[in-house]
């Protein structure tokens, strides 16, 4: 092996990586880039060191060497606190993944029943299918494909009969606000004793940002999450509650359990996230929703259906063009990335068609697209799914993708 020929590889495919990408109009959902200030709070050095602690103390560390690290971690947590409503944080899951697992092991016991949204995450099924098989049943939540959303009648009658533990909502296609509140008053009447649990992956930045619903006060238990998608915080994972009694029981099901030391050079980039929230989330979630829906709207007048467009198309981030027109969803993904335009195949319900893409605007958002650019966004998107100049298109993407200076979504812009 020739050494230097091998770091000449490595560097050029990270070169190669990086021209595409910002040659790119990034529409995947579930990702996002970090503002200037949350990037320059990656710190390397932590991630080189030990923060272990068990239960919910965080002076409770099982290295020494902690105490600015110790400082660090409560600052994030209080921030976080105070942007969600919530009286208990960990920010020591490594992924949304493991949150969810953590809360669903924590929660849950041998033999109880667990209602889940079926194209969320399914925690208590990936538990039960697991090679450690543990007893839970996982039964999935009814949908209405065409409002995209919970059958909270059918979902109700479940409860009524069931009985269910835990109840995990939440979804991958996260159009419109879930019935939380209403959920929660089924569970109280027919099984008090049993647990809701919001996922709120794909909308945790509109969370914060007040412009998609506030789960912990319409009556979640817990609420759990990724960082990073809408959040646009470093990928990692969360928990929050307001019930110590759930937050001490979750504590030791993230770690030692699922994980040990948390990867610390995440803590203090969490910190300038939830701050940058704080300071000016309503504005940047408005921001996200408004091209969410300006996008729909310019599809839909392209000849392209979408999923919720008889519901104004989206509350969020995300949209669900049904592309049974011109072919199949992986197909068409893969045309689209021809054309530069990165995108995720979709499932549609049967009654709208079979073929779809999830595409989400939050990147580009924060990359500074506004409504002026939304016709040009449509029309790259049509013509790439039509597939007649393949060349022509990705030009006009490159072009565009360039007018996006990333936004300086920091505390230096308020």
């Amino acid at each position: 092996m020739d050494f230097s020929e091998k770091v000449k590889e490595i560097n050029s495919l990270l070169e190669q990586h990086n021209t595409f990408r910002g040659d790119c109009l990034n529409l995947i959902a579930s990702e996002n880039v970090p503002s200037p200030l949350v990037e320059e709070l990656l710190v390397e050095d932590l991630d080189q060191r030990y923060g272990n602690y068990s239960g919910i103390d965080l002076q409770a560390r099982l290295y020494q060497g902690n105490r600015f690290i110790v400082e660090i971690e409560e600052l994030a947590q209080e921030l976080a606190k105070q942007l969600y409503g919530a009286a208990y944080v960990d920010l020591r899951p490594l992924s949304g993944n493991i949150a969810g697992i953590a809360t669903t092991f924590a929660l849950g016991s041998p033999g109880d029943i667990a209602l889940e949204v079926h194209n969320g995450h399914q925690y208590a099924l990936k538990l039960a299918s697991s090679p450690l098989k543990i007893s839970l049943e996982s039964i999935e939540i009814p949908w209405d494909g065409v409002r995209s959303n919970i059958d909270l009648d059918g979902t109700v009658a479940l409860i009524r009969e069931h009985r269910p533990k835990l109840v995990t909502i939440g979804s991958g296609v996260f159009l419109f606000p879930q019935p939380v509140r209403e959920l929660k008053e089924a569970m109280n009447r027919y099984c008090p004793d049993s647990y809701l649990i919001y996922d709120a992956a794909h909308v945790m930045g509109l969370i914060a940002g007040g412009r998609f619903q506030s789960p912990l006060a319409e009556g979640a238990d817990v609420l759990i999450s990724s960082t990073h998608k809408t959040l646009a915080g470093p990928q990692g994972g969360i928990v929050l509650t307001n019930d110590r009694s759930l937050a001490e029981r979750i504590g030791p099901a993230v770690a030692p359990l699922l994980e040990s030391n948390h990867h610390l050079g995440r803590l203090p980039a969490l910190a300038g996230t939830f701050l940058e929230w704080l300071a000016c989330g309503e504005e940047h979630a408005d921001a996200i929703i408004s091209n969410a829906k300006a996008l729909g709207q310019a599809l839909h007048q392209r000849g392209i259906r979408l999923l919720g467009q008889e519901l104004g198309f989206t509350e969020s981030h995300t949209l669900i063009p049904i592309v049974d027109a011109y072919g199949e969803s992986k197909a068409m993904a893969d045309q689209l990335e021809a054309c530069n335009i990165i995108a995720g195949a979709a499932s549609v319900p049967p009654e709208l068609g079979a073929h779809g893409l999830r595409i989400g605007v939050q990147e580009v958002t924060r990359r500074g697209m506004t409504a002026v650019d939304v016709p040009e966004v449509a029309d790259c998107i049509v013509d790439a799914l039509k597939g007649d100049d393949v060349e022509a298109v990705r030009g006009r993407v490159a072009a565009l993708a360039g007018r996006f200076d990333q936004m300086r979504f920091t505390l230096e812009g308020v």
